[in-house]
């Protein structure tokens, strides 16, 4: 192996094998787990987990009542999807989707060869056929293994690192579960009100109204509310390099309206102008991640919106852009949109749905406040989020840096 050391530029002191030859050498003991299913879980509740190749819960499947291990050890999803994970001593199982790994700790650090094979698993890729199977990755998994107290310190660092992240994680699932309960009780109780009324939703501020997207939207447009042409009216052979934007989805999601580069020329634009987008409207996605919005900014270049979406002009004396867009993921309009869709499941968003529900309505100033109050948390969820990102970034430089020997940590 002296010249894959080379190659790789591997520290002296490090040693550098196939994980093959670690199996072979009797230091790694590779396995898979067993069959698993939902009605053995049911059969014979308990509370120890079962681990399997899911990366969301940490790969949580359920709880038993019986376990097949109780040792530190790694698990990884042999379908070539999921992550490697380090499990200390406790009492748990795993299914048969899962690899699991033994070692000898006179040799290695469990965490640290758990984050080095998650470095080593990324850059690899695995087929349909092969998939992540322990007999597949010990043919193809290289592993250098720095002595033991320098695993160990690597380990330490990059567990340091993962704490944080975790903790930013919490940080923001706590925050976005107060926005919830703050948007239920705003948007049906407000802000300091002391009277109240009886209505169909419920209990509201005495000085609240209930209605629809009607008593919101621009009374002198009766394009207020309006999905977009019909395909065939804005096929590709009408597109130009320049003139009049073309609207669609793809700036929804990426809550830019400055994104993409479709335009139309302004025969096109004036034969389709009854879909014209202007400041301050909002832009709601209709089919696959349906409910998304935008709202369209002053200095946005005039256009239309495409099939694809929905869009709406709101009388700016009564409504505020920002409240609607909150209201529009708000659970009492969500809730009363998805009994309305077929089945109970809102897979599809139309002009008659958005028409045909009630809320409360606030007068404009409260309206506003809500607003800022519900911003405000926005902002710390933004701030959080740009946190979470900046430490995942770290880590992964981190793993680079410390997992090749290209940075040493002091021992």
């Amino acid at each position: 192996m002296e010249n894959l050391s080379k190659q790789q530029n591997i520290p002296k002191g490090w040693e550098v094998k196939k994980l093959d030859d670690f199996v072979e050498s009797n230091l790694i003991t590779l396995g898979r787990g067993n069959v698993i299913s939902k009605n053995d879980i049911k059969a014979s509740p308990g509370d120890f987990p079962i681990y399997s190749s899911s990366v969301k819960n940490n790969g949580l499947f359920g709880k038993y009542g019986d376990y097949m291990f109780d040792e530190e050890m790694i698990t990884w999803s042999v379908d070539g999807g999921g992550d490697f994970f380090y499990r200390p001593k406790h009492k748990f199982s795993v299914t048969n989707v899962c690899g699991f790994m033994r070692v000898d700790q006179g040799q290695f650090d469990y965490g640290f060869l758990a984050y080095y094979l998650q470095k080593e698993h990324s850059r690899k890729s695995f087929n349909y056929q092969s998939k992540a199977h322990p007999s597949v990755i010990r043919q193809q998994y290289d592993i250098a293994k720095p002595p033991l107290k320098e695993q160990q310190k690597i380990a330490e660092v990059l567990g340091a690192v993962d704490e944080e992240i975790e903790k930013t994680k919490e940080v923001i699932k706590t925050t976005e579960k107060l926005k919830k309960g703050l948007m239920q009780k705003l948007f049906t109780q407000g802000i300091g009100h002391t009277k109240f009324k009886q209505t169909e939703l419920g209990e509201i501020p005495e000085s609240w109204e209930i209605g629809g997207f009607e008593k919101l939207v621009d009374p002198e447009n009766k394009n207020a509310i309006k999905p977009g042409p019909f395909g065939s009216a804005l096929k590709k052979e009408f597109y130009v390099p320049e003139g009049y934007k073309i609207y669609g989805q793809e700036q929804v999601l990426n809550n830019d309206p400055y994104y993409g580069d479709y335009y139309i020329n302004e025969e096109k634009y004036r034969s389709l102008e009854a879909f014209k987008v202007i400041p301050k409207d909002l832009l709601i996605s209709l089919v696959g991640t349906i409910g998304k919005t935008l709202i369209v900014p002053a200095d946005a270049e005039p256009g239309i919106i495409n099939p694809r979406l929905l869009k709406v002009t709101l009388d700016h004396d009564k409504a505020d852009a920002r409240f609607v867009d909150y209201l529009l993921h708000s659970p009492i309009l969500i809730n009363q949109m998805t009994s309305r869709s077929h089945g109970g499941t809102m897979s599809i968003l139309n002009k008659g749905m958005l028409l045909s529900v009630n809320f409360p309505i606030p007068p404009k100033k409260e309206q506003e406040e809500i607003t800022k109050i519900l911003l405000a948390v926005d902002e710390k969820i933004a701030v959080n989020r740009k946190l979470l990102a900046k430490q995942i970034e770290l880590k992964k430089g981190l793993m680079q840096d410390l997992l090749s020997g290209a940075k040493r940590v002091k021992v």
